[in-house]
C-alpha cells in the first residue's frame, strides 16, 4: 500500500481516502474539507499499512471508493478508535461476488485481458459518459497495466490468513448507473447499513461525498460563538424543542431520577444554556457537567464543570459507566456519525441511566433546500430508530414539525444568520444569497415558510447490559 498527503496543513483531523483499484493519488488531489488534512491510500498488491503517518491525528473521517472499501475493511483495525465516520462509495466488503460484488466472470475476464487499451475502455465504463470520462482522464492515474494485473490477483481470491473485515460502516453511497459494482449487488451487500442511492456511474467525484457527509467542525464552532448573543431571541423552534423535552422528562418520571442526591448528568451541546438551566433546576443535589464546541460556558452552568471540546471525540475517550444521564438537544446532526455517538452514550451510561436526545430529521428546512440545492445530510426517522443499540429500552419517542412564517426570503436568511449554523456552506457547493432569494418558494399569500422536522427520544440503558 502507498499513501500521499494531498493536503497537509497540520490539522488535528484527517480525511482518509481509500482509492479504487488501478488508482494513485492523481484523481483525488483536489479533495479536501476545511479543518482536515487529506491523505490518499492506493495500491493493494499488499495489504500491509504503516499507520505511523496518521498517529498524530485526533480524528479520522474515512471515505473509501470501489475496491478501496474492501482494502479499508481489511486494514483499518489499528486506527478504528480514531474514526468518527466511515463512508463506502460504490464498493462492498465482498468485492468479487456474483450477488454482492463484481460478478466473478467479469472480474476474471478483466484480469486475463488487461492491457493499456482495455484499461482505457474500463475507465470509460467506470465514468459512464464522455464528460465524466474527460474530467477523470484530466487527472488520470499513472500506473502500468502489468502492475494492475498483479493488484487484481492479490485481491481475488482472498488469502486464507486475512484479518477479519471491519464491517462497521456508517453509510454506503450507491451509484444507480454503476457498471462495475452492480447497484443491486451493492444493495444486497449493505443490508442493514444506511444507504444513499444517487444517479451516478461507478466513478463519483469524492469531493461531493466529503461535502455531503464530513462536517466542517471548525466553522460550526465559530458560527455558534458568533451567534451566541442573538441565538435565544431567534430560535423559537429550538426553544420549543427544549420545552417539549422537559415535558417528556417529567412525563417519563426521569425528573425523579435526576433529583436523586449524587446523580451525575452530562449535557452535550449546551450552547446558550436553554436546556442547561432546566436540567440544573431538576437536580439540586446532583452534578451537571456540560460540553460544547463553543468556547463559553452557558448561563446557569457551574463554569468549573464546563468543557469546550469536540464531544464526538471526547465521549470516545470517556471511561465506561461514568454518567447517570446524558442530555443533548439539536446537536448530534452536527456530528460525523450520530450512530457511533449514540453507541458511545450507551457505553458511558451506568445501568439504568437515561439518554435524552433531540435532533432534526430528513426534510428539515426543505424550502431552503429547494432554493439552494444544499441540505445538511440528516437521517430520516426510521434511520434514527435503527441507530439505537439493543441495550437501550425506549421510554419516549416523539416527532414534531414546526413551521415559521416570514414576510420574504430575506427575512428567512436573516433568521438563519442570527440563529447560527444553518448548513448552507457545503464545501465546494456555494450558492449566493441573491440566488436563494430569487428561488425561495412562496405561498399563495406571498409569505415564505421554513419547516423544521424534529424527533425527541428518551432511552434507558437496560440493567443487564
Amino acid at each position: 500500500m502507498k499513501h500521499k498527503f494531498v493536503k497537509h496543513a497540520g490539522s488535528r483531523r484527517l480525511l482518509l481516502i481509500f482509492a479504487g483499484w488501478g488508482m494513485d493519488s492523481n484523481p483525488f488531489e483536489h479533495v479536501s474539507r476545511p479543518g482536515y488534512d487529506t491523505m490518499v491510500v492506493w495500491d493493494y498488491r499488499e495489504l500491509t499499512p504503516d499507520w505511523t503517518a496518521v498517529s498524530g491525528y485526533e480524528e479520522i473521517a474515512l471515505i473509501a471508493w470501489s475496491m478501496g472499501v474492501y482494502a479499508a475493511s481489511m486494514t483499518i483495525h489499528a486506527i478504528r478508535h480514531k474514526i468518527t465516520a466511515a463512508i463506502a462509495v460504490n464498493g462492498t466488503l465482498t468485492p468479487v461476488d456474483n450477488l454482492r460484488g463484481i460478478p466473478e466472470a467479469i472480474y476474471e475476464g478483466t484480469a486475463a485481458g488487461l492491457d493499456e487499451r482495455s484499461l482505457k475502455k474500463f475507465f470509460r465504463r467506470m465514468c459512464g459518459d464522455r464528460a465524466t470520462t474527460d474530467h477523470f482522464m484530466s487527472a488520470a492515474p499513472q500506473r502500468a497495466a502489468s502492475e494492475l494485473v498483479d493488484e487484481l490477483h492479490a485481491i481475488y481470491p482472498e488469502p486464507w490468513f486475512a484479518n477479519p473485515k471491519v464491517s462497521d460502516w456508517d453509510r454506503a453511497v450507491i451509484g444507480r448507473d454503476d457498471a462495475i459494482f452492480p447497484a443491486c449487488n451493492q444493495q444486497r451487500a449493505w443490508e442493514g447499513t444506511p444507504l444513499t442511492v444517487v444517479d451516478r456511474p461507478h466513478y463519483i467525484d469524492l469531493q461531493e461525498i466529503a461535502d455531503a457527509y464530513i462536517i466542517d467542525k471548525e466553522r460550526a464552532a465559530g458560527k455558534f460563538d458568533a451567534g451566541r448573543e442573538t441565538y435565544d431571541a431567534n430560535t423559537p423552534v429550538q426553544q420549543a424543542i427544549v420545552e417539549a423535552m422537559s415535558e417528556d422528562i417529567v412525563r417519563c418520571h426521569v425528573d425523579r431520577q435526576l433529583s436523586t442526591a449524587g446523580t451525575v448528568c452530562l449535557e452535550i451541546g449546551s450552547g446558550t444554556g436553554s436546556l442547561t438551566r432546566r436540567l440544573a433546576s431538576m437536580m439540586p443535589k446532583g452534578f451537571l457537567y456540560t460540553w460544547d464546541i463553543g468556547s463559553t460556558a452557558p448561563e446557569g452552568c457551574d463554569p468549573t464543570r464546563f468543557t469546550s471540546c469536540d464531544a464526538e471525540l471526547k465521549i470516545c475517550r470517556t471511561p465506561g459507566e461514568r454518567y447517570d444521564a446524558i442530555a443533548t438537544a439539536s446537536t448530534v446532526q452536527w456530528f460525523n456519525s450520530p450512530r457511533r455517538f449514540i453507541a458511545e452514550c450507551h457505553r458511558v451510561l451506568r445501568p439504568g441511566g437515561v439518554l435524552m436526545l433531540t435532533a432534526f430529521v430528513r426534510g428539515n428546512m426543505h424550502e431552503l433546500t429547494a432554493a439552494s440545492g444544499i441540505s445538511l445530510t440528516v437521517p430520516d426517522e426510521r434511520q434514527w430508530e435503527a441507530m439505537i443499540p439493543a441495550g437501550f429500552e425506549t421510554l419516549s419517542w416523539e416527532s414534531a414539525d414546526y413551521d415559521l412564517s416570514f414576510d420574504n426570503p430575506t427575512d428567512v436568511l436573516r433568521h438563519l444568520r442570527l440563529s447560527g449554523v444553518n448548513g448552507l456552506d457545503r464545501g465546494s457547493h456555494k450558492v449566493s444569497g441573491t440566488s436563494i432569494v430569487r428561488r425561495y418558494p412562496r405561498m399563495l399569500d406571498g409569505r415564505c415558510h421554513l419547516s423544521y422536522r424534529t424527533i425527541r427520544m428518551i432511552l434507558r440503558k437496560k440493567d443487564n447490559v
